[in-house]
């Protein structure tokens, strides 16, 4: 009898373990469950503080044009009662991309441009407004466009976001000179139908005609100008620094801004010369001279004119190429043979480049921190290789060999100039570009 009472004692107890840890096993599962729809309901406030946000953020873009030039404005209103904290991948704060009727692109504000690769705050207090206005120049073809506006804002509160909310696309057109130059002159031949209904004597008859033909003069001149940018028969004579610069300019208040740079620094400073004759071609003469310490080492020394109109705050630009200055180097450099490359300071050494007419191959030895450097190709005017990042084996103070091979189609190179090659190392304290080097890749005529 003990021994039955003994072994239902024990099924008892092993009963009521077996209750107490599926009991246990119960809670904790509820407690996970309670933890799991909190973190969903945090994300998903965090989610809907950001919506807030891009919300109260409004943005505007605008178009204006004139006779070859697209200015685009744009701004970022924050129209809450908070201040917000944006953030940017890099120095680029904003894009703007414009396509023709055919859906091609082309104008890319950024694609002459270098920024510095790091994070940017920006602060906006409540009311307060993010700006920016650019423009387009030189637009030689009339037609439609679109432009895509974009403020490249990557976080908002140090919230990450996934997409791009602060676009718009605005379509603008640009009219041709013919088109503008045909409305003035149906204004002016207008009028001289009427006198031939009266029938006027022949007299009038004749100064009619004299009438006419100065305004066709006047009208062929105006033409002339919208298609010479201004400027015309212009000569330039000189080197080393002295030149001496004629021609001829249409400026309707007697004056027009120069200045000389040579794609990376301005050589003279924007002065202003006056011609004698308002509204009608002024011959004019540059006498310019550069102290040869300031010449650069390679590349295009041009001169830059700009006529502002006095109504408006457009301007007509044309750029004079006064000389271009070679690097010295075997005669053969546009050969695909290989070539060394001179570098300064401490970062490359033993640079060479072979290759022509956009197909280059550059080797050498780096010695940079955390064994990265960047690259970039333009030719004094427009950026061809976007920075690129180049990541060897070993960072400083070791040295190692790196190899860059450089692919430029044929209609972005340029009909003449320079193509060069800039290496550099981004400093560890601000990002900033050091250890520049500028080096040859190809020269044309």
């Amino acid at each position: 009898m003990k021994h039955l009472l003994a072994i239902f004692m024990g099924v008892m107890m092993i009963t009521m373990a077996a209750c107490g840890n599926e009991a246990d096993s119960e809670t904790k599962s509820k407690e996970v469950k309670t933890e799991e729809p909190k973190a969903e309901e945090q994300s998903e406030k965090k989610a809907e503080e950001v919506e807030a946000f891009i919300q109260s953020l409004n943005m505007e873009a605008n178009v204006a044009t004139s006779e070859g030039t697209a200015d685009f404005q744009m701004s970022l209103e924050n129209t809450s009662d908070e201040t917000v904290t944006l953030g940017f991948t890099s120095s680029q704060e904003y894009e703007i991309q414009v396509t023709n009727a055919e859906g091609e692109s082309v104008y890319t504000f950024s694609a002459d441009k270098m920024f510095t690769q790091e994070m940017i705050i920006k602060e906006l207090a409540a009311g307060e407004s993010l700006t920016a206005e650019e423009t387009w120049t030189g637009i030689k073809e009339p037609g439609d466009y679109e432009a895509t506006i974009t403020f490249l804002v990557n976080s908002i509160n140090e919230q990450p976001l996934e997409a791009e909310p602060f676009q718009l696309t605005k379509s603008f057109s640009i009219e041709s000179a013919d088109q503008e130059t045909g409305s003035s002159q149906e204004e002016n031949e207008a009028p001289s139908e009427e006198p031939e209904k009266e029938t006027p004597l022949e007299s009038d008859k004749d100064n009619n005609k004299d009438k006419e033909t100065n305004e066709e003069v006047k009208t062929e001149e105006k033409t002339v100008s919208a298609e010479e940018d201004g400027f015309r028969n212009i000569e330039v004579s000189g080197k080393d620094g002295a030149y001496i610069v004629t021609g001829e300019a249409y400026v309707s208040h007697g004056e027009f801004t120069y200045l000389v740079e040579d794609g990376h620094h301005v050589l003279i400073e924007p002065e202003a010369m006056e011609v004698g004759n308002k509204s009608e071609w002024a011959p004019f003469t540059l006498e310019l001279s550069i102290p040869n310490e300031d010449l650069p080492d390679f590349g295009t020394v041009t001169l830059t004119l700009i006529v502002n109109s006095e109504d408006s705050e457009d301007e007509t630009i044309k750029n004079v190429p006064l000389e271009e200055i070679a690097q010295s180097e075997p005669e053969n450099d546009t050969e695909s043979t290989t070539r060394e490359v001179e570098t300064e300071g401490e970062a490359f050494r033993n640079v060479t480049v072979s290759g022509e007419n956009g197909a280059y191959t550059i080797e050498g030895e780096a010695r940079v921190h955390e064994g990265s450097f960047i690259y970039t190709v333009e030719d004094g005017h427009y950026v061809l290789v976007e920075p690129t990042s180049v990541q060897v084996v070993e960072g400083a103070p070791a040295w190692s060999s790196f190899e860059i091979e450089i692919d430029i189609s044929e209609e972005d190179l340029p009909t003449y100039g320079s193509l060069t090659l800039t290496v550099f190392e981004e400093s560890a304290e601000d990002g900033s570009p050091v250890h520049l080097n500028h080096l040859l890749l190809q020269k044309f005529n």
